[in-house]
C-alpha cells in the first residue's frame, strides 16, 4: 500500500489520464498499464 500522499498523487494522475478527452482509448489503456506496472502491479 502506498503512503497517503503518494496515493493521492497517483489517484490524481489516474483520473487525469482516464478522463482526458484527448488520448484515444488504446493509448489511455497503455498509460494505465504502464502506471500500474510502475507501482509493481502485474496486468
Amino acid at each position: 500500500m502506498l503512503p497517503e500522499k503518494q496515493q493521492k498523487r497517483y489517484a490524481e494522475f489516474y483520473d487525469s489520464a482516464r478522463n482526458n478527452g484527448i488520448l484515444d482509448p488504446k493509448t489511455t489503456l497503455l498509460v494505465h498499464l504502464g502506471a500500474a506496472m510502475a507501482l509493481g502491479c502485474s496486468p
